[in-house]
């Protein structure tokens, strides 16, 4: 009986998981189509008029591209936002209302600048100039989405073949809710 409970728990957590992340990614695109850019770098997800001022390349092969607002005159800062490193972002070509250009995740922000990382792949080769002006715009985060997704699908899984007291579900559980050291216990390895 207990473990019908959990499994009922689980798919009920994976349901809410995709209910959420669906409003989520509903939310961005609205924000898109329906609110101007100068009405979204006021509520701080988007930074319009940024230029290349560097771009090098980083761990694992990915492009870091360092973006700083347009300079008229003296140094210039970013406008209020509420972006942190983690968030991932949409480049856009500010000449061009169209499509991405890419999509990366930021990495460092600072008041003057905001540092970018894209992955390249034998694909997708991101060319910038330092002349054009770009915009980013904070995209739905996936990062939370998955973290929480994967230890209910193990569950999912696992369930049938755990004896109904296990171990191993405590440890998920604690795994998912307390810190991210928690150690993992897997008291029954005989899973079919």
């Amino acid at each position: 009986m207990a473990s019908a409970a959990v499994e009922s728990f689980v798919t009920k957590q994976l349901d809410l998981l995709e209910l959420e992340r669906d409003a989520e990614v509903e939310e961005r695109r609205s924000w898109q189509e329906n609110i101007s850019l100068k009405e979204l770098q006021s509520r701080g997800v988007c930074l319009l008029k940024l230029q290349v001022s560097s771009q090098r390349t980083g761990l694992y092969g990915r492009l870091l591209v360092t973006f700083e607002p347009r300079r008229c005159g003296s140094v210039a800062a970013l406008p209020s936002n509420s972006f942190t490193s983690g968030d991932i972002v949409g480049l856009y070509d500010a000449a061009n209302e169209g499509s991405q250009l890419a999509t990366g995740i930021l990495t460092r922000v600072t008041q003057k600048s905001v540092t970018v990382a894209f992955d390249e792949s034998h694909d997708f080769q991101l060319s910038l100039d330092r002349e054009n002006s770009y915009r980013l715009l904070k995209l739905a985060n996936d990062v939370t989405y998955r973290r929480l997704k994967k230890p209910a699908d193990i569950l999912q899984h696992l369930l049938g073949c755990l004896p109904e007291r296990s171990g191993f579900i405590c440890a998920v559980a604690e795994r998912t809710c307390h810190h991210p050291r928690t150690s993992w216990h897997w008291e029954n390895h005989d899973c079919g």
